[in-house]
């Protein structure tokens, strides 16, 4: 289930029932969501599950070139990507719509309220699952559209350091290589708690 699902934009993968659908979202599609889809595809090769990653402003744009090189640093090819934007009125064919900021969180539900049970931020959804672990052989889709209704609206009002992921789009390549770390640690995480007995915990795990 590696490869990528076939869309013209990030409106949804098409993908079965039984296959996860996991989009990343950020502001440009440049940095931080398409890392965080390039991190995910990799640690969850070979398994029922599909990502992709789109941004909320107009798409065409590469990765500058300092990501590229850290990005290489870590295996990926990423010297062919153009940023997408995602139309926000047909985001619901996606089981989970992951953000990198609250500010995200808030356009993608502003756009269409029926999908807030579904929308985090990245480490929201790291700590969600830490404290709602998934019931065994419950589709997620189902089994978070019941838990993560009952969240409070609170959880996207303002800006947090323990929500927002920054932006290192202008930055040194050390930010970068601090990003790449920080998005590893969380998607080790989750797919510790998505994938029973697929724990592999990543050098940069959070403490």
């Amino acid at each position: 289930m590696g490869a990528s699902p076939h869309f013209d934009d990030a409106g949804g993968p098409g993908v079965g029932r039984q296959v996860t659908s996991i989009l990343f979202v950020c502001t440009a599609n440049q940095c931080r969501s398409v890392l965080a889809e390039a991190i995910a595809r990799r640690r969850f090769a070979g398994l029922p599950f599909v990502f992709a990653s789109a941004g909320l402003i107009e798409g065409g744009r590469p990765m500058p070139p300092n990501g590229l090189h850290v990005a290489h640093e870590n295996g990926f090819d990423l010297s062919g990507h153009l940023s997408k934007r995602a139309d926000l009125r047909d985001l619901r064919g996606w089981d989970v719509v992951l953000t990198m900021t609250r500010s995200h969180v808030r356009e993608v539900v502003a756009a269409d309220a029926e999908l807030w049970p579904r929308v985090f931020t990245l480490p929201q959804f790291t700590r969600w699952l830490d404290e709602h672990p998934p019931r065994k052989h419950v589709l997620l889709r189902e089994w978070i559209e019941q838990e993560g209704a009952e969240r409070h609206r609170t959880d996207m009002i303002g800006s947090s350091v323990d929500d927002d992921i920054a932006d290192p789009v202008d930055g040194p390549p050390e930010e970068w290589r601090e990003l790449i770390a920080e998005l590893s640690a969380d998607i080790d995480r989750i797919a510790g708690h998505l994938v029973p007995g697929q724990r592999n915990p990543s050098r940069f795990a959070r403490v």
